[in-house]
Parts: structure tokens; sequence; C-alpha cells
């Protein structure tokens, strides 16, 4: 999910640049025999409104998702099982989302510097990365960045949200720090162990068995 957005966000950053370089440079610039026009090209106001409207709404959704997981995973009564992330876990997911800040803070940097016609593209910017931090803030150091299981699903929440629900499931095998989850349509997902305290994994896997019995779901590397 975050990887998705992250990528048709750069996308539309990288497209929308060139012609941010030229009206800023006034200097016509031509690729892929696609000409882009200087200071006069006409419709650089729409371009760069459209642009920033389309990576807002892109962030917008990643972030609605991060939030949502995060209000989810906090109702700690809710679930069999819960915890927060590892501590592992934490410093990945902190490297992650300040990468995160830092390309936001240069990308809003960049158009406004070019050209003050592309002001809105960094606006939007400046609002993600002040959306990636109070994120990282409320889930690292609020700790509601967490694992949690309910008799329907696990639900696992940091920069990604990731449910594993057990219905459909036909196999579930541990191999290292991986746990595969296979489904009667063929479908196989992976969960890392590793997201949870060591001190944690014993009771997850517990409370894993207890509640996706051994005689429905057959069990291999335990």
């Amino acid at each position: 999910m975050n990887k998705f957005f992250n990528i048709w966000i750069l996308i539309f950053t990288v497209l929308t640049f060139p012609f941010a370089l030229a009206v800023g440079l006034n200097v016509d610039f031509s690729i892929l025999g696609l000409k882009i026009p200087g200071e006069e090209f006409e419709f650089k106001e729409i371009l760069f409104g459209t642009s920033a409207a389309i990576i807002f709404l892109l962030g917008a959704l990643k972030s609605s998702k991060r939030w949502s997981g995060i209000r989810v995973v906090k109702q700690k009564s809710r679930f069999l099982f819960s915890t927060e992330i590892s501590k592992q876990r934490k410093n990945r997911v902190l490297l992650y989302n300040t990468i995160e800040i830092v390309f936001a803070i240069l990308f809003a940097f960049i158009f406004w510097y070019f050209t003050e016609s592309a002001i809105y593209i960094s606006i939007v910017f400046i609002i993600i990365m002040l959306d990636y931090i109070a994120n990282s803030i409320a889930g690292i150091g609020q700790k509601k960045y967490r694992v949690g299981m309910t008799r329907k699903a696990i639900v696992a929440v940091d920069r990604e949200v990731k449910v594993i629900y057990f219905q459909g499931l036909k196999r579930i095998t541990k191999h290292q720090q991986t746990l595969y989850f296979e489904y009667i349509n063929d479908l196989v997902l992976h969960f890392p162990t590793n997201l949870i305290p060591e001190s944690e994994q014993e009771n997850f896997l517990k409370t894993l068995m207890e509640n996706v019995s051994p005689d429905k779901v057959y069990y291999t590397g335990f």
C-alpha cells in the first residue's frame, strides 16, 4: 500500500518537474518529442494546479489508510492479542519515515525555488511532510504502531497497514522469522514475526493456534 502511493507520487512529481524547470528558467525543452515551452506557457497554472491536486489526493489516501489503521489497533479491548511493534521494527520505520520527510521537504523547496507558479505543489509537499511527522510521533512516540489479533484476522499497523484474514486458510507455515498464510484459492500472504517483540512472540503464536484450530488449518514448521 505505502509503496504504491509513493511510486505514483514520485511519478507525477517527476513528470511535472521539467515544466517547472522550463517555466522557472524560461527555457524551451524538448523531451521525447514533447515540446515544453518556457515562461510563456499559457497552461502552466492548470498543469501545476492539477499536478498538486493529484499529489495531494494520493497523499491523502495514503494518510487516511495509516490513520485508520492506528484508530483500529489502539482499541486494545477488541483484540485477543495486542502489542506494540518491536524496537527493531520501530528503528526501521523511523528511518524510512525520516527519508520520506526529507524528500517531501526537498520536493517542496525545489518547486518553490524554480518557479512561484508551482507554489501549490510546494504547499502540498509541506502538508505531506507535516502528516509524516505527526504520524511518526503518534506511532512511535505514543506507541500506536501495533500488532493485534481478533478472531477473524491479524492486523499490523506501522508504515504499512497489513491485514491477514483467517477465513479460507488451508495452511500456516513458519520459516525462520516469517509466517506464510496459504489460502484455498492459492493466495499466499506473509507476515514477519520480527514485527512483534521477542517477549511477546510465544504468546502471539499460542493465541494464533488457539484461535485458528490445527484441526481445520494445517500447521508446518512450528
